[in-house]
């Protein structure tokens, strides 16, 4: 029998186009890692059209983004003048951020010193650099913009002051596992000198110069006459879109591997990692141990199998950049914890608003990256989001902060961080550490 030509051309083609939106739809089903994820069948067409198949959900990030909280304080020979609730973003912190940041990149070998060197020296005139978090040196250089810093064993890097010298300027530093150290500068003495005179007072103080209840505190503790303004902050849960957020955790939004258990938690198990996502917000991840290049979960390092300091947390950041930055808000994340034991690094990041750090009460961060190799095996995060009300926030004065604290503590240092309680608004409370 003959076969009509056209008839059978015709059939051929149906048969092609069935297979086609089968084979999408198959795909569509099965848990990708990358781009592919989520995507209809027609973005699926166009990317093959334009000969990619991949999108690049991840931010590009750099050191300098961190929002570091700090405190600084400018000492000349008449007065006092101090800066709170100020990141290593903010343009109060350009002045004293220039001279760190040339300090650090000219200091020469680091000798150690004697606390009560650096407790004299901040009797002269400096200025004097206080971090909220302990801070590697080289991590600190890189959020200073300086990119051609040593390696450093200072790892825990929490305080800095600069004071003028004959030649250049000092740089004194306290690590809170190593002590205290000093290092000449390149840093033209008679321009810091002028930079000093030109600030007035503001009633800035440390402990150390006050006596009653103050003279309890560690002499670190910083006393401002005028402390700045805070607000209470709304809170709320952003992880309102699972499906987008998936997404950038290079997870499938369409996978039915996932299922809810009697908690409310949504549980996603794919060939490379776990997921969970519980109601208030909160995820945790355990993946493989191998990662592929271009994945939000792959460290690049110069040497194989062996990322620095400095790549471990960048390839951190990136994570969590790309799963919370825009999410969070008027809230900010900053570097605030380094675990490099056992082979393994664990960096977590904090948040912070306008300048004052956010503290969750369970003593957990906003987000935890541990790294093995090459590769980020697990994080957790806490997917919220902060408004600045307009509603000032109440805070004990400090004089009473300072009487209950030295009561309970030795030698406490007071900080004022957001309280993270869990609830939908968050007020500020005086911390000692």
């Amino acid at each position: 029998m003959n076969k009509n030509p056209a008839l059978v051309s015709h059939l051929q083609n149906a048969a092609i186009a069935v297979l086609t939106v089968t084979a999408v739809l198959l795909l569509l089903r099965t848990p990708l890692v990358g781009g592919l994820a989520g995507k209809t069948p027609y973005e699926l067409a166009q990317d093959w059209l334009a000969g990619d198949t991949s999108t690049d959900t991840a931010v590009t990030t750099d050191l300098t983004e961190l929002a570091l909280p700090v405190r600084v304080v400018f000492t000349n020979e008449y007065a006092r003048y101090g800066l709170s609730a100020i990141t290593t973003l903010d343009t109060d912190f350009e002045l004293a951020g220039a001279f760190f940041g040339e300090a650090l990149g000219s200091a020469s070998t680091y000798e150690a010193c004697s606390g009560e060197k650096l407790l004299a020296a901040l009797h002269t005139s400096g200025i004097y650099l206080d971090l909220e978090a302990e801070t590697p040196l080289e991590v600190l250089c890189r959020i200073l913009g300086v990119n051609d810093a040593p390696e450093s064993s200072l790892t825990s890097v929490t305080r800095l002051l600069l004071c003028p010298a004959e030649n250049g300027a000092t740089l004194y530093l306290q690590d809170a596992d190593q002590g205290f150290f000093l290092s000449q500068t390149a840093v033209n003495s008679a321009t810091l000198r002028e930079a000093l005179a030109s600030l007035d007072g503001n009633g800035t103080d440390f402990a150390f110069s006050l006596s009653g209840e103050f003279s309890q505190l560690s002499p670190y503790t910083l006393i401002f006459s005028e402390p700045p303004q805070r607000y209470t902050l709304s809170a709320s849960n952003a992880l309102t879109d699972q499906a987008a957020f998936l997404r950038l955790a290079e997870f499938n939004p369409h996978t039915e591997s996932g299922y809810t258990d009697s908690s409310g938690n949504t549980i996603i198990k794919e060939v490379y990692g776990t997921l969970r996502l519980e109601p208030d917000g909160s995820v945790f991840y355990q993946g493989a141990d191998d990662a592929e290049a271009g994945s939000i979960y792959y460290v690049s390092a110069a040497s194989t199998g062996k990322p620095t300091l400095l790549e471990a947390v960048a390839a951190a950041q990136r994570l969590a950049f790309t799963l919370l930055r825009d999410a969070s808000g008027d809230a900010e994340l900053y570097l605030s914890e380094i675990d490099s034991s056992n082979k393994r690094f664990t960096v977590s990041f904090d948040y912070a608003v306008s300048g004052t750090p956010l503290r969750f009460s369970d003593g957990s961060h906003a987000a935890t990256v541990t790294i093995e190799d090459q590769t980020i095996t697990e994080f957790s995060l806490h997917c919220r989001s902060y408004t600045i009300s307009d509603s000032p926030a109440l805070l004990l004065p400090i004089r009473q902060a300072a009487a209950i604290a030295g009561s309970k503590y030795l030698s406490a240092e007071l900080h004022v961080c957001y309280d993270e309680r869990g609830a939908d608004t968050v007020g500020v409370g005086w911390f000692a550490d």
